[in-house]
């Protein structure tokens, strides 16, 4: 049994116990405390605080349960020392022959952990960049994003569906068409200007030279470019490693038919009313008119106003299609519907969260959004110069290009989704500790050099590991231990980035862990006694490639999820 679950047995089995002394009718709630490595190692080498979640119930204080609760562990099987600290922390030591045993336990369950929760149908919406160009590197955040939780998701269980959005719909598209036909009808190589209304960039006076008939029906016409513009984004996604499930056209989810059955909800549970909207305070046009449109009563759910659904001239505001769109995959019976978007839809997500949560009272789901933060591109810590191809932005198919898919990926995960992402190029495309791809790549690489040499000093396997001949307790430097209970820690990290929609703690721990390799591999430098390999001490020998192959094997399966290469050699 992996510490984790041994500790949250101990624990909860007392709580459990005393509930029951003391008739406490509520049930204790497993879930409910956490179990964590501090980062300072004099915090012990685990702490929780189980005593600050359950004392209130039980009439104690934090700190008296917290005193209980060390009196009922069982030092004298695998714990060291018990502390009680701040307001009720409990920190716990162990012996190092218990982290010895763990590392026997990692072995047995790394290609088939069982992680231990309810699967569930989800649906992740992610990119739905507007078909009217080629995709920013801001897009290539919540792409990067979008595809490593699923694929997080999918490693602990979960049934994932990876949708696209396709906004081919709307202003945008008219804006698109207007600018595509001027390049088709621009023989002089007129320039567009900034207030043409136009979308500027090379990119699409190359889209306009593979129309090839001009005398196309305006939907044919508009179709076309919208399907030459999306082959160019599946590419480009195809070329960091994405694919998507799912493509879902808001032109045809917004049919007659749909509109009609989500107004009839809606009017039936009287959530909307004809009426006026004020002057958007970003709006300086004299020109505006004040128009009678039907509104959603987003202000009765916590909206700042009250949202339009149809505009006076009869077309769906983009709010209503996506009522109509995420209903839809409402009715498809998906247990959480999660939506990763970037941070400017922020004043959106109420007023959607609302509508659904109307629609849909008794329905059994979960609506989730994830806004990202956004990504800084730099050159030796200065600003990286916009697009030539486009002039106003950078794409990722230059930025992926420029360093290729490893290394666009790691770095769109590499912070917490609501924090700037500063891209350095310099700094990435460097052979460094600095460059934190290469920097795991090469650990997992010296732990695969240093495994073939250990196989040929001894002239033997490590395919089937006899843990019998295999004395653990050779393991015993401080780097050694620190390592195994990282190594131990690994599943919950895969867990919480799984529950929380966090990849870059895996993306973090995986650094984390090259950093302890790399020291560890360097004491052998300085002090022979401490190389992995020793020629003539083959027990010694034997246990420390086994600590090298545990290491191995968690690099590696860490960057197949995050879905970044691992070579052998570098």
């Amino acid at each position: 049994m992996f510490y984790h679950d041994l500790l949250k047995k101990e624990l909860f089995d007392y709580i459990n116990s005393e509930y029951s002394k003391k008739n406490i009718k509520d049930v204790p709630n497993k879930s409910s405390f956490n179990i964590e490595i501090p980062t300072n190692k004099k915090f012990g080498d685990v702490s929780t605080n189980i005593a600050m979640v359950f004392a209130k119930k039980m009439g104690l204080s934090p700190r008296d349960l917290a005193l209980k609760l060390s009196k009922h562990m069982n030092k004298e099987n695998f714990i060291e020392k018990l502390e009680v600290v701040g307001p009720g922390f409990l920190n716990i030591f162990f012996k190092k022959s218990f982290w010895q045993d763990q590392l026997k336990v990692y072995f047995k369950n790394v290609n088939s952990f069982n992680y231990k929760i309810v699967k569930k149908n989800i649906c992740l919406e992610f990119v739905s960049a507007n078909p009217t160009g080629l995709m920013h590197i801001g897009h290539a955040r919540g792409a990067v994003l979008g595809d490593t939780i699923a694929s997080v998701l999918e490693e602990v269980g979960h049934k994932v569906t990876k949708e696209y959005y396709i906004n081919d719909a709307g202003e945008q598209i008219k804006k698109l068409k207007k600018t595509v036909k001027f390049h088709l009808k621009n023989k002089n190589n007129k320039k567009i200007k900034t207030d043409d209304e136009l979308y500027p960039g090379e990119y699409l006076k190359e889209i306009s030279k593979k129309i090839y008939d001009q005398e196309l029906s305006e939907l044919m016409f508009e179709n076309n470019i919208i399907k030459l513009i999306m082959n160019d984004i599946k590419e480009d996604l195809l070329k960091i490693k994405i694919e998507h499930d799912s493509f879902v056209s808001e032109k045809e989810c917004s049919s007659k038919k749909n509109i009609d059955e989500i107004l009839k909800k809606l009017n039936q549970k009287k959530l909307t009313y004809y009426g006026y909207q004020e002057k958007p305070k970003s709006l300086n046009n004299e020109s505006w008119e004040r128009k009678k449109l039907l509104l959603f009563k987003s202000q009765e759910h916590g909206d700042e106003t009250d949202r339009a659904l149809i505009k006076s001239n009869g077309e769906l505001t983009y709010f209503m299609t996506d009522i109509i769109y995420h209903q839809k995959k409402v009715d498809k019976k998906f247990d959480i519907l999660l939506n990763i978007w970037g941070s400017d839809h922020s004043g959106y997500v109420k007023r959607l969260q609302s509508a659904l949560e109307q629609l849909n009272k008794k329905a059994n789901y979960t609506f989730e959004i994830k806004l990202t933060s956004l990504v800084n591109l730099l050159n030796n810590k200065r600003v990286v110069k916009m697009s030539k191809r486009e002039g106003n932005y950078v794409t990722l198919r230059e930025v992926e290009e420029e360093v290729g898919p490893d290394v666009l990926r790691y770095m769109m995960i590499s912070r917490s989704v609501d924090k700037k992402i500063d891209f350095d190029f310099e700094i990435v495309k460097s052979k460094s500790k600095d460059n934190p791809v290469f920097y795991i790549q090469y650990a997992y690489a010296r732990c695969m050099s240093l495994i073939t040499i250990y196989e040929k000093t001894f002239d033997t396997s490590l395919k089937n590991i006899d843990f019998k001949k295999v004395n653990l307790s050779n393991l015993n430097l401080n780097e050694e231990i620190i390592m195994i209970i990282k190594i131990c820690n690994f599943f919950n990290v895969i867990i919480k980035a799984a529950k929380f929609y966090e990849p870059h703690r895996i993306a973090n721990y995986l650094f984390d862990i090259a950093k302890d390799f790399h020291a560890y591999w360097g004491l052998g430098k300085v002090d022979s006694s401490k190389k992995v390999i020793i020629d003539q001490n083959y027990n010694i020998s034997l246990s420390r490639i086994v600590l090298i192959l545990s290491i191995s094997k968690i690099i590696k399966k860490g960057m197949n999820i995050l879905k970044i290469e691992c070579p052998e050699n570098m």
